[in-house]
């Protein structure tokens, strides 16, 4: 009888570890898929090859570490810029298609530079928020990051600031909890529009 009883704790446990670890590959693959959203198949193939090449264990530090997904296509554009140039000119210009590539490589350029930062920022803000005696307040901790605050229409409307503006609004909502909600701020930092970015190609 105990034996039977042994055989089905460990029978349960299993089901548990089993249960569990497929929630997480679940949660894994709807948040890489979230993220893949605006990319072509092809950009979202190099996404996943280029995260599965880091060997980190954390999720947010593979984002922030792997390879730009729209590097390898860039480097192609450029090296047929540079093939394909016209007489008297170094190079010739990138078509419209090319240079929205350009934009969406800059901004996960961007948005990938953000993501220690907004990992970071969630838990200073879970530190300070929560002291015993002074705890800092939200507009506080806002001050000082880069960026001004309140948040000015004019640095939302830039892409050099949105990136920065989005990791503190999600940082403090996810306070202590970035190195879980990292997949979640790429996918949000992505979605600014990438007319931000953009650039039309000329001498």
């Amino acid at each position: 009888m105990q034996t039977n009883k042994n055989i089905y704790c460990q029978y349960l446990r299993a089901l548990t570890f089993t249960g569990v670890s497929l929630v997480a590959l679940f949660s894994f693959m709807a948040n890489a898929m979230a993220i893949t959203t605006d990319m072509s198949a092809e950009v979202a193939t190099e996404f996943n090859k280029q995260l599965n090449l880091q060997t980190w264990p954390k999720m947010h530090t593979k984002l922030a570490l792997m390879d730009n997904p729209y590097s390898i296509f860039y480097q192609a554009i450029k090296k047929n810029l540079t093939e394909e140039a016209t007489t008297g000119h170094p190079r010739r210009l990138m078509t419209p298609e090319e240079s929205l590539l350009a934009a969406k490589k800059k901004r996960f350029d961007y948005c990938q530079a953000s993501v220690s930062f907004f990992v970071d920022f969630a838990q200073r803000a879970d530190n300070l928020s929560t002291l015993e005696r002074n705890p800092l307040t939200k507009d506080k901790l806002m001050q000082g990051n880069g960026v001004k605050y309140p948040f000015t229409e004019e640095q939302s409307n830039n892409g050099n600031f949105r990136p920065t503006q989005i990791a503190l609004t999600l940082g403090w909502q996810y306070q202590g909890k970035g190195e879980t909600y990292a997949e979640e701020f790429l996918t949000s930092c992505l979605a600014i529009p990438v007319n931000l970015y953009y650039k039309e190609d000329k001498f």
